[in-house]
């Protein structure tokens, strides 16, 4: 037992402070509006800086999304394919080429620069694929308004790292379909169904990704008086 002292007829004791591993969690939301619109023009491959550096990260899981749906609705917009040799500069020309996608598109893929861990096959009976080639795969199911993905009735989207991750600071996001593999291209949502030139009339996604990092600390009865020595 901890050693007691009489504080005004009350019997006290200090803290036995103990150190422990563990991991703690944190959650950051990710608004594709919040990129710069000057350097990335659409929503389909950008890159953001995270609000902190966050060291020691062992796991990273995408908690939940919104998109606008992959097929043009009046009002929410519609996603369109975007080939990296058409140009990826701010001109018209650079994106007047691009398709909107079609009724055929039942999900996509979400590719994170460093942190996509999961293989995929290569399309047109290429007997090779491409290990790490994505992060998360989304569902590409509306409910009318837009696409909504959460992990309780999809499937756990989610990396992990041993040894854990120094320094994570800013990500590298891009949208693409199976079939813009290997870096080829993305798809990218506007406003109006058009390309992403007539107007900058993007439709926005969002985000939530849960960071899983291993902390040096304390444990949870380190600042409660007590006289009980062991924690068992």
């Amino acid at each position: 037992m901890n050693r007691a002292f009489d504080y005004n007829g009350v019997l006290v004791s200090a803290s036995k402070p103990e150190k422990k591993l563990r991991t703690v969690k944190k959650v950051i939301s990710i608004d594709s509006g919040d990129r710069d619109t000057s350097k990335f023009y659409t929503n389909g491959d950008f890159t953001v800086y995270l609000p902190r550096q966050y060291g020691d990260v062992i796991g990273v899981r995408l908690m939940s999304a919104e998109f606008p749906p992959t097929v043009f609705t009046s009002g929410v917009g519609g996603a369109l394919t975007h080939t990296y040799g058409g140009g990826q500069n701010n001109s018209s020309s650079s994106y007047s080429a691009d398709v909107a996608l079609g009724k055929g598109t039942f999900y996509f893929f979400l590719d994170i620069d460093g942190l996509s861990y999961s293989d995929e096959l290569a399309t047109n009976g290429n007997r090779s694929g491409y290990c790490d080639g994505f992060f998360a795969k989304i569902p590409a199911v509306s409910n009318g308004t837009f696409i909504e993905f959460n992990d309780k009735s999809g499937q756990d989207n989610i990396t992990r790292f041993h040894p854990a991750l120094g320094t994570l600071d800013r990500l590298r996001i891009r949208v693409r379909t199976h079939a813009q593999q290997g870096n080829t291209g993305f798809m990218y949502w506007t406003s109006d169904g058009a390309y992403a030139a007539s107007g900058n009339r993007t439709a926005e996604f969002t985000l939530c990704l849960e960071l899983e990092m291993l902390d040096n600390g304390f444990d949870d009865f380190s600042t409660l008086e007590t006289r009980i020595n062991s924690r068992s």
